[in-house]
Formats: structure tokens, C-alpha cells, sequence
């Protein structure tokens, strides 16, 4: 069962609830079932994720001994309670990238946090602009946004002092340092990483009873997991998507070849079952429809009733691309950040007035993303902080808590705590290409690139042409009723765009998508910079298929929201 907890906080009067504790001005009322709790001498620790190294007994001992610095001495994937009752204080404490999202409104004598983003105390208010925008151009809720407003995401890496006055928020860790960077040999770093990588499974794996799972891609990353957690003496079982017609030198067939090199069992699991309303109502549930669209959500499905306890992932925050982007538009549409204007007609879709709203809004926090990473001048480290601080925290992290942490455990070893400090010493230079990290997993295993690298994911899905062949049961059951969304866009817009769908669209897209990648692998390619010059990086239009599934799975999560009420 996925860990979740809530504490709503007031300043007056108890209120009734699973339990009431009081720490100074605060009456508390828990709901942590099933989260971890831990009680001792006046201080109660709640904790949504797993600690490394220590248990909550050993964490509050820490707090006592080094009070409000006591975050800089564990590690962990988490988010964090602490209730002081001595002190009077509620203390609330997020891991280094969020990879547990913890959400907060504050209304002065009542504060509600919550690790559901969708809390009772959330959703009665109105969506935020900002953070609808986001959804539906980038595919992802950016920048501490929660869809609601008044209600925030809070910041990774980050102690937060809940007050009647507001919460204050300091942080104990850093993504890039101030000033100096290493300045060793590049062998010499290389051994360090090495010895890194080793202990970040080592320290995951110690705990876990039974076979150790692993997603299994034909990539660079998973496969250096794949060699770090054979190296333990653990059995690996091992899986990767399919859909359709397995290609050669697609991550399926890839993953076999490394599967069987490192003696694993491994499965495919079918990423779509064809049933798109089952998708988008799992999409809903599961990402509280607010979450990027999974694609492979059947295939979580899947693993999670086979109870599975503990999924490794092979996520990774240590690369930048080999040639760096001096123009700040450019990186923002490397990480798929993009403006309100790559919505193009779809726009039209909203009311005039909400349409200019949202737009307004979304600019606006564009602005500050791009105000927060230009005081670093050097283009590498202006790609890695947008790459960590966006894509991985507000992305992708969400997207394995809802859908990964659906089916188990989720084990993220490249994101260890030693392992970004490592990292984010390095010169930009040694993360190019993931140089220093690709050099260290290779000194470690020398046949780990053995296996050629995967050419394509291979189990793409046509939603374009899903949407038309689930055109009248989509009209039927998810536009039917009425839904927050509707004072923005209504279901007769969301239907128009529905409607606007051809089969001869799907066929003439597919094919121009082929012909895109085709081009821009040849205009990518060295030759093709040499002849042409740099090729640079332009954001995408939305598609209709891809708008429609950002919409539907936020209308079906609301309509499930008010099913269950």
C-alpha cells in the first residue's frame, strides 16, 4: 500500500480526526496510516519514504543533538514530520531533489500538509493559472507549483518551520555550490565515483530481503545499475516495456542481450493493453492528474499485482549534453519547458479571459526559472541546474512516486546524497556526455557496453489513434457530468478538439515524425553542424493527442474526486 500521511494544524481549537497531538500554538490532527511513526520522550517523527543508514529512533536522536542543522547528517528518500512538543514547533523537512512531494497551504491559524496533492483542503479552491498552464504546455506541474491555489509544493532540500505566521523555509544542502569546484585529476575523480556508485547499492540492497527488480532499459544508466547490483551476489530479476512489434535494436531486445549477460531473469511487461479509458482513469487515480501522462501505466498495472517489493531505477542527474546552449530559450526546449504560445490553436480551446490568464501567469514563472539559473554564466551548469531543479524534481521524481511507487519501493541509487555532492563539484566538463560517470562504471566492469546501445524505446504508442477509436466511449463517459475544469474549458472545446481528429492526420503524423527525426539525426550529426552549423534546439507544438490526454486525465481526476465524495 502507498505510504501517504496529512497533519492539519490549528491554532485555536482541536479538532476531530484519526488522532490530536499539540506542539505550542498547534493542535494537530495526524492521519500517517500507513506511513512510518515514531514516538520518543516528546517528540514524534512521521516519515512518507526510507531513510538510509538509520531508523526514525536514530533520526530523532540526531535532531536532539544538532536541532534545527540535524537534516545535513542523514540521507534518504522522504518526506519528513517533526512534532516538538517541548519546543512547541512543527517541523517539515524534504529530501534533497523532492523525490517525495510534500504540499503545504497556510491560512494563518490553520495550515494543512498534506503528501496527497490532492488533499480535501486543496481541491476546494480554484486552480492555479500557473500551474494548469504548466500541465497542459509541458506536460508536468514546474516550479513548486501545486494546481492549487494558496497551496505549494515545498521546496527540496529545504527545512520548513510551520509558524501561525507563515512557513519559513531554510535550506541545508545546496545544488551547486557557491564558489570552487574540484580541481583534481580526472583518474583520480573517477575512483571517488567509482567507490560512490558502489556503496549507493551496496546501502540499498543490505536492507531488502528476496530478489531485487530492476527496470532495464537498452540505455547507458540502467545498465550500469544492472552491473553495480549483479556485483552484490544478489539475484536480479529484471523488466522492460514492449508494445506491438519488437524491433531490433529497441530497449526490449537490448535489455535480453544484457539481461542474459549478467545472468537475470528478465520479463517484458506490455506497456498499453488497448483499453484507453482504463489508461486515462489510472493516469487520474494514480497521478492525481497532475502528474506527466504515463504511457506505461498498464505495465505498473502489471508488476504491482505480481507484488513486487522494490524497484531499482536508473535516474540520474549527472549528464549535460556535449555541446552547451548559450541561448536561455534553447535550454529551456531541451527539458521540454515550453511556452504557452507552443499550444498554437489549442488555446482557443479556453475562454478569452481565462486563455489570457493563464498565459500571463505561465510567462510570468517562466521569467523567474530564467532570472534563477542566468546568474550562473557557464551554459553547462545553466543545462544542469534546469535539468535537476525542473525536469527531475517536478518531472520525473513525481512520475515514480505515483506510478513506479504504485507497484513498490522505489530505489533511485544515482541519487544518492554523496553521489550530488560529488557531482555537483565537478567541473561542467566532466558531466558532457555523463564522462565521468559512464569512465567510472566502465572502470569498474569492462564489458559493461558489451551489448550494443538501444536505438529506440520500441514501444511507442499511436494515442492519436487511440483517441479516434475510443472517440464515442470518451464522449459518452468522460465528458459527460460536470467538473472544476469546466469554468476554463468546457466539455463542448475538449469534444471540438476530439472531433478535429482524422485517420489521415495519424498516418500523415507518423510520417512526418519520421522524417523530423530523420532529418534532425543527420542535422545533429557532426557532418551536419560542420556543413550547416550548429543545429538549434526549437520548442515542439502540442499536439491535439497529447493536449487531449493532459485534459481528459485532469477532468477524469476530478470526476473520480467527486465519485468518491
Amino acid at each position: 500500500m502507498r505510504q501517504n500521511f496529512s497533519a492539519v494544524l490549528a491554532a485555536r481549537a482541536a479538532h476531530s480526526g484519526p488522532e490530536v497531538l499539540t506542539a505550542g500554538p498547534w493542535h494537530i490532527t495526524l492521519d500517517a496510516a500507513p506511513a512510518s511513526v515514531h514516538r520518543q520522550e516528546g517528540l514524534t517523527a512521521v516519515l512518507k519514504g526510507q531513510l538510509y543508514d538509520l531508523d526514525l529512533a536514530d533520526l530523532l536522536r540526531l535532531y536532539r543533538q544538532h536541532g534545527p542543522n540535524f537534516p545535513r547528517f542523514f540521507d534518504g528518500s522522504f518526506s519528513l514530520l517533526i512534532l516538538d512538543e517541548a519546543l512547541g514547533t512543527v517541523l517539515a523537512v524534504t529530501d534533497r531533489m523532492g523525490s517525495h512531494k510534500l504540499y503545504a497551504a497556510h491560512d494563518g491559524e490553520r495550515v494543512t500538509l498534506s503528501t496527497l496533492p490532492d488533499h480535501p483542503d486543496f481541491v476546494r479552491r480554484p486552480y492555479h493559472p500557473a500551474a494548469l498552464a504548466s500541465l497542459l504546455t509541458s506536460g508536468a506541474v514546474l516550479n513548486d507549483l501545486s494546481l492549487y491555489q494558496g497551496v505549494q509544493s515545498l521546496t527540496a532540500a529545504h527545512l520548513h518551520d510551520i509558524r501561525p505566521g507563515g512557513i519559513r523555509s531554510q535550506p541545508y544542502w545546496q545544488l551547486l555550490p557557491p564558489e570552487g569546484l574540484d580541481t583534481r585529476a580526472e583518474p583520480e575523480l573517477r575512483e571517488e565515483c567509482a567507490e560512490l556508485l558502489q556503496r549507493a547499492v551496496r546501502r540499498r540492497v543490505e536492507r531488502l530481503r528476496g530478489p531485487v527488480h530492476l527496470s532495464l532499459s537498452g540505455g547507458y544508466d540502467s545498465r550500469g545499475l544492472l552491473s553495480l547490483l549483479a556485483a552484490t551476489g544478489r539475484e536480479v530479476r529484471t523488466f522492460s516495456y514492449y508494445q506491438g512489434t519488437r524491433r531490433a535494436d529497441g530497449d526490449a531486445t537490448v535489455a535480453d542481450a544484457l539481461a542474459a549477460q549478467y545472468g537475470a531473469r528478465h520479463e517484458h511487461v506490455q506497456a498499453y493493453g488497448g483499453d484507453l479509458l482504463a489508461t486515462l482513469r489510472r493516469n487520474a487515480i494514480w497521478g492525481h492528474g497532475m502528474t506527466k501522462f504515463c504511457d506505461e501505466v498498464d505495465a505498473w498495472q502489471t508488476l504491482a499485482a505480481q507484488n513486487v517489493s522494490d524497484v531499482f531505477v536508473g535516474d540520474v542527474v549527472h549528464a549535460v549534453h556535449h555541446l552547451p546552449l548559450p541561448d536561455m530559450a534553447e535550454q529551456f526546449a531541451r527539458w521540454e519547458i515550453s511556452p504557452f504560445a507552443s499550444l498554437g490553436k489549442l488555446a482557443t480551446a479556453f475562454a478569452p479571459t481565462a486563455c489570457r490568464a493563464l498565459e500571463t501567469a505561465w510567462t510570468a514563472e517562466i521569467d523567474q526559472m530564467s532570472d534563477g539559473i542566468a546568474r550562473y554564466g557557464n551554459p553547462r551548469q545553466q543545462e544542469y541546474l534546469l535539468r535537476s531543479q525542473q525536469r527531475v524534481t517536478h518531472v520525473l521524481l513525481p512520475w515514480r512516486e505515483r506510478f513506479t511507487g504504485h507497484a513498490a519501493a522505489v530505489h533511485m541509487p544515482y541519487l544518492d546524497g554523496a553521489i550530488l555532492e560529488f557531482i555537483h563539484r565537478l567541473p561542467p566538463t566532466m558531466l558532457a556526455g555523463k564522462r565521468l560517470v559512464n569512465g567510472a562504471l566502465q572502470r569498474l566492469d569492462s564489458d559493461i557496453y558489451r551489448v550494443p546501445l538501444a536505438r529506440s524505446s520500441g514501444y511507442v504508442t499511436d494515442w492519436h489513434s487511440e483517441l479516434i477509436r475510443h472517440r464515442e466511449a470518451i464522449r459518452e463517459e468522460l465528458l459527460c457530468g460536470s467538473s472544476q475544469l469546466d469554468e476554463l474549458i468546457e466539455p463542448q472545446a475538449i469534444e471540438a478538439v476530439l472531433d478535429s481528429l482524422s485517420a489521415q492526420e495519424s498516418v500523415r503524423s507518423r510520417r512526418m515524425a519520421q522524417v523530423r527525426r530523420t532529418l534532425g539525426t543527420i542535422r545533429r550529426s557532426r557532418a551536419g553542424q560542420k556543413i550547416l552549423g550548429r543545429a538549434r534546439v526549437k520548442h515542439q507544438r502540442v499536439s491535439p493527442a497529447i493536449w487531449l490526454l493532459r485534459v481528459l486525465t485532469l477532468r477524469v481526476a476530478d470526476l473520480e474526486r467527486q465519485r468518491r465524495s
